[in-house]
């Protein structure tokens, strides 16, 4: 994790009511450097056909009109390129794939969130955090039981029961 977020991460572990301001400000050209490693470099062309490789080749000047783009509120998103994946019960998964700026932005916000309001979780969740998921439950919950009684983890997709109930 960055200094810059380490400190507001410790902001939040120290002053519980403390109200962060002008985080967006955060999200310059240095930052999203840092973020870019976590881009993944092998994923599918979005909208634009234009692959982490090839945009890596001008990355600075990438960000950095991205930046400008931002500041100024002209930034737009590009659409997703939709792909269906065929499965097991014949029906099909659409799969979105968004272009690699896309995917720039969200994974610096998350992780600017991510410093702030990780302090605030309690240890027992497990839901949408880093290195935590639905297996760290059932471990945590078969092999140290809380409270003395049994609890249940439950993992659902709902999607496809909203599906049907319109």
């Amino acid at each position: 994790m960055p200094t810059s977020l380490q400190g507001r991460a410790q902001k939040a572990a120290c002053h519980k009511g403390y109200r962060f301001r002008h985080l967006y400000g955060m999200l310059d050209e240095d930052f999203r450097q840092q973020c870019w490693c976590d881009i993944r470099k092998d994923a599918a062309s979005g909208v634009d056909q234009v692959s982490a490789q090839e945009d890596e080749q001008h990355l600075d000047a990438n960000i950095h009109d991205l930046v400008e783009r931002l500041k100024q509120k002209r930034s737009r998103a590009k659409l997703v390129r939709r792909h269906y994946i065929p499965k097991g019960d014949g029906t099909q998964r659409p799969l979105g794939m968004p272009a690699v700026e896309e995917t720039l932005l969200p994974l610096a916000v998350a992780r600017l969130l991510e410093a702030i309001y990780a302090q605030a979780f309690l240890g027992c969740s497990y839901g949408y955090r880093p290195k935590v998921g639905a297996l760290e439950a059932v471990d945590t919950r078969t092999i140290t039981p809380h409270f003395g009684r049994d609890a249940w983890v439950v993992e659902a997709d709902i999607t496809q029961f909203l599906d049907r109930a319109s």
